[in-house]
């Protein structure tokens, strides 16, 4: 029997559920803090709001789309921009006149957009902020029908419930988000996050039927693409969120052989979460003693979470190199912890 469904979200098979009273308290006052305000659309020459063509949201979607997809050492640099583009599209789908089919367009970018904002302050460790833009995601990932999109912002919420200490909730929305069919690719996504979630609660048998559920689901074949927005998701993800499972689970040695084998395949465009997983290796190394190589994955982790901005990684790299004061004469200790209190400082 698995848990109900959160009270926060709609049930899967509930298309007009209300949605989102738990999270929803960063509403109004949250997101004018997140995002610029919004003008009023002007008025057509009628008196009437102006309409909006299937031409303009593929415009829209060819000047803006680029941006949720960019690396991002880049994308911390255009954050001001990505913000201005949600606005301007959730201006457009209240102030505007559309038909249906321009509705689900408008609404469809107005969620990819809003969940790559989340993301920018999940990274900078805003989490409230971060919430607030997933919600919006969530409702306009409804609002245009998207499916697979409502899993991937659930799987959202449940990887920030593992970062935040919430694993319970995770494994529970995502127990109701895999009640339903979705691209093999978004349910491999959604398997391996709960197979995270178990792992942090001790829960061996549940993470590993989820692990193997995520590796198989991610080999399947398929004549559709992966969601351009779930293209991320590889073997490497499988391999190094499989490693971190088997660390929590205290079994060191085999978590620490899937994390190198994941970290040889990642590609390098994705740095910031080669800086997470440069993490994971470095705790499984801190846990077997080996202080002196953890101290030089951890230097080389805080140099990459640096250069991107990602403020969460940084405090991540804290965190384990702290475990690290009492071997100030190993080499590479010194010299982390003083520059893990100079990039803070500078913060």
């Amino acid at each position: 029997m698995t848990h109900p469904w959160p009270n926060w979200l709609p049930h899967p098979d509930e298309e007009e559920a209300s949605v989102l009273n738990r999270r929803n308290f960063i509403g109004g006052a949250g997101m004018a803090a997140v995002l610029p305000v919004i003008s009023a659309t002007p008025a057509s020459a009628t008196g009437r709001p102006p309409l909006v063509g299937t031409e303009t949201v593929q415009y829209l979607r060819t000047a803006v789309l680029p941006l949720t997809t960019m690396p991002t050492v880049e994308r911390q640099h255009v954050i001001p921009l990505l913000d201005s583009s949600l606005s301007t599209v959730t201006g457009l789908l209240e102030n505007a006149r559309y038909d249906t089919r321009t509705g689900v367009g408008l609404n469809h970018l107005a969620a990819q957009l809003a969940q790559t904002c989340g993301w920018t302050r999940f990274d900078i460790g805003h989490q409230d902020q971060a919430s607030a833009l997933w919600n919006l995601a969530f409702e306009h990932a409804r609002a245009a029908g998207d499916r697979d999109m409502i899993s991937s912002i659930i799987a959202d919420f449940a990887y920030q419930g593992l970062w935040t200490g919430n694993a319970k909730e995770s494994v529970r929305l995502l127990e109701g988000a895999l009640a339903r069919p979705m691209h093999a690719t978004v349910r491999s996504l959604l398997h391996l996050r709960k197979a995270r979630a178990h792992a942090a609660l001790g829960e061996a048998a549940s993470c590993r039927h989820h692990l193997a559920k995520s590796e198989g689901e991610l080999a399947r074949t398929s004549a559709d693409e992966p969601p351009s927005w779930a293209a991320w998701m590889s073997e490497a993800d499988v391999e190094i969120d499989g490693g971190r499972c088997l660390i929590d689970l205290g079994e060191q040695a085999p978590g620490m052989k899937r994390i190198d084998r994941g970290l040889s395949l990642l590609t390098k465009p994705r740095s910031k979460t080669y800086a997470v997983f440069q993490c994971y290796r470095a705790e499984a190394l801190v846990h077997e003693g080996q202080v002196e190589e953890a101290a030089a994955v951890l230097s080389s982790a805080l140099g990459t979470a640096r250069q991107i901005g990602a403020t969460r990684c940084i405090d991540q790299v804290a965190q384990i190199s702290d475990r690290l004061r009492h071997h100030p004469t190993v080499n590479g200790v010194e010299e982390l912890l003083s520059n893990v209190k100079a990039v803070q400082a500078a913060a």
